[in-house]
């Protein structure tokens, strides 16, 4: 046989690949929100605070971005409703700031899972 090592060589390269450890998080999702309004920056605080508490919520940054809050959670079907009442909540009354979920991706910087 001709390319015998090449062979054997394919061979180990491919069967490596197929129990090499890959895992693909599929329980976890980032949501960007879209703030938007004279009176989100004063908002911002009080809104991330409120996404914080939200069961299954893992990160808030809302220092990333300007004027958008990113949110990563565990994958869940109620979770953007959830998301858009905390935010509510953290938007005094009479305040003018619009939250929306992004339906475009945005991404930031990795950092360590913190509330």
């Amino acid at each position: 046989m001709r390319f015998r090592g090449m062979t054997q060589c394919s061979l180990l390269l491919f069967g490596g690949c197929l129990v090499s450890p890959v895992h693909a998080d599929t329980l976890h999702e980032r949501v960007a929100l879209s703030l938007s309004g004279p009176d989100c920056s004063s908002s911002r605080p009080t809104v991330a605070a409120e996404l914080a508490r939200v069961p299954g919520v893992t990160r808030v940054d809302s220092d990333s971005v300007p004027e958008h809050v990113l949110v990563d959670a565990v994958r869940a079907q109620d979770l953007p409703q959830a998301l858009l009442d905390a935010a509510a909540r953290g938007v005094p009354s009479g305040a003018r700031c619009r939250v929306e979920i992004m339906k475009s991706c945005i991404s930031a910087n990795a950092s360590s899972p913190a509330r």
